[in-house]
């Protein structure tokens, strides 16, 4: 009978090897594993977009010690609890009836094993709920990587591990999915279940106009907060000095200057928000540009919606500020520690501006002119009618002071006028403040002395392809200006002759001294031959 009890043990260990390798399986040939030599290699889940452990901690919870023996494709595995504080408690609130504190070891295994199912969701469950049980009783880890500070990190190696069954848990992921693998060799590999919470920061415009009302969308998921009993889930902006918080698409100020107007809701229709959706977000820093949406209350309020998507809608207007390198960044602040929480790397939205550099110029030289005027124009026909109520409307950035310009839709002046020198620029004029298109410049005055233009002159806008927001193009009757300057020449010519006049005068003098000369040359030529 005790070799038969004895029979039964082993073979009850080998298939809970078998079963517990859920996540990852030791490796065939290896040699029995030594304590405090092990490794175990954790790897991000595979997701696009890409996850990495920036900000995140890993914990190792070892619920049981193994010890192993044999050769490959016969071994024999032989499991005990682990006997630090709290494991053993935790295993039995767990697991349940029929286990107790008084269970032996192999009863505990065996329990562990008859979790196995054909989809894993037993076992899976298992591990969450032993992780939850880990977290609300403050149970110490036996490994931790701290929180990982290295940027795009996609995999954390914990070395000299003792061989034994081990829980691997992420803090603060999405929802809590533990990942349970055997260490009873050199390298061991487990690849995470769970991803990180995200959010993704889009805005309507890709280029803007000074004045412009840009809307804002961040897309998030509710997270899974089962277990935790406290969850930060905070999103983050913060705006360039280029763009100011406003009420609405209108462009309305704020009721508030601390407070931004947020408007929040499903992504899926038929989904009922089960808690109170804030409308408001606060602001602070420096012009009220950063913004805090605390959304840590209404994420627990929701969990029966727990995966579901939401988005969450804001307002910034265009101001005389933006520049073409335009840009701000939303990122989120979770975790289910305070101080511990995690940041993640930020969800870019761009919207450049545009300048017009012109250079006024005497042809054929380089000597730059003051006085010539220009309107701009959107299109076509108004700029052949150079009609002044259709033509783009502009402001001195110093007031009464001409050169330097920007685009401002409250404006009365449409025209604005070159200077003799801006300092260390290599042009003279400048409109800042316009979106990718096509524009018409319309010359209204030419410097006096010089020919006004007879056409306007076509330019076109075109924002970068690619990620570096600088390598926008600008163009001149179709043709790129390498260095985004636009040349614009003036002509001037000789004096044309008239009739009258000084001009007359000085002809007539002339001429009256060379009569003067001939008769004085006869009446000499006369004396001598008489």
């Amino acid at each position: 009978m005790k070799r038969m009890k004895k029979i039964m043990v082993t073979l009850l260990a080998a298939m809970m090897t078998m079963a517990m390798t859920i996540t990852a399986f030791a490796a065939e040939g290896a040699t029995p594993a030594a304590a405090g030599t092990n490794t175990l290699t954790v790897n991000v889940k595979s997701t696009t977009p890409a996850q990495d452990l920036n900000g995140q901690t890993i914990n190792l919870y070892k619920l049981f010690d193994v010890t192993e023996s044999g050769t490959t494709g016969s071994k024999n595995y032989a499991y005990t609890v682990n006997t630090e504080t709290g494991y053993k408690d935790a295993l039995v609130s767990v697991l349940g009836s029929p286990i107790t504190a008084a269970s032996t070891d192999e009863q505990f295994a065996a329990a562990v094993l008859a979790l196995k199912d054909t989809d894993g969701t037993k076992i899976q469950k298992f591990a969450n709920d032993f992780t939850a049980y880990a977290l609300k009783n403050s149970l110490t880890a036996t490994a931790t990587s701290g929180k990982v500070t290295e940027e795009n990190k996609t995999s954390y190696t914990f070395n000299n591990l003792d061989a034994g069954y081990y829980l691997v848990y992420v803090t603060g992921g999405k929802e809590i999915q533990s990942s349970l693998v055997t260490v009873d060799e050199t390298t061991n590999t487990v690849n995470l279940k769970t991803e990180a919470p995200s959010i993704e920061k889009k805005a309507n415009k890709e280029t803007v106009n000074i004045g412009d009302v840009v809307t804002y969308t961040v897309k998030g998921s509710i997270p899974d907060t089962t277990g935790y009993d406290q969850y930060q889930y905070i999103i983050q902006d913060a705006l360039s000095t280029g763009l100011d918080f406003v009420k609405n698409a209108g462009g309305d100020a704020l009721d508030n200057a601390a407070e931004a107007n947020v408007t929040i809701a499903f992504t899926e229709t038929g989904v009922k928000d089960n808690g109170t959706a804030p409308t408001t977000a606060t602001l602070s820093g420096d012009g009220n540009r950063t913004m805090a949406l605390d959304l840590s209350a209404w994420v627990k309020a929701n969990q029966t919606n727990k995966g579901k998507g939401f988005t969450v809608t804001y307002y910034a207007k265009v101001n005389k500020n933006a520049v073409v390198t335009e840009k701000n960044k939303a990122q989120l602040e979770y975790g289910n520690k305070p101080g511990e929480t995690t940041t993640t790397t930020p969800s870019e939205a761009k919207t450049p501006t545009y300048p017009l550099d012109i250079l006024k110029v005497k042809k054929d030289t380089t000597e730059k002119l003051a006085g010539a005027k220009f309107k701009l124009y959107s299109n076509k026909t108004d700029a052949d009618a150079n009609d002044d109520a259709k033509a783009i409307k502009v402001s001195p950035v110093t007031p009464g002071v001409a050169g330097n310009y920007v685009v401002d839709s409250t404006s009365a002046t449409t025209e604005f006028e070159s200077v003799e020198n801006i300092e260390r620029k290599d042009y003279n004029l400048r409109v800042n403040g316009l979106a990718e298109g096509t524009y018409y410049l319309v010359e209204t005055k030419a410097p006096d002395g010089f020919n006004k233009l007879t056409a306007p002159v076509v330019i076109t806008i075109t924002k970068s392809t690619g990620a570096d927001v600088n390598n926008w193009t600008i163009s001149k009757d179709g043709t790129v200006e390498t260095d985004k300057i636009i040349d614009i020449a003036n002509s001037t010519g000789s004096l044309l002759p008239s009739t009258g006049g000084r001009g007359a005068i000085a002809f007539a003098v002339i001429a009256a001294l060379l009569v003067f000369g001939v008769a004085v040359s006869f009446i000499r030529d006369k004396r001598k031959e008489a």
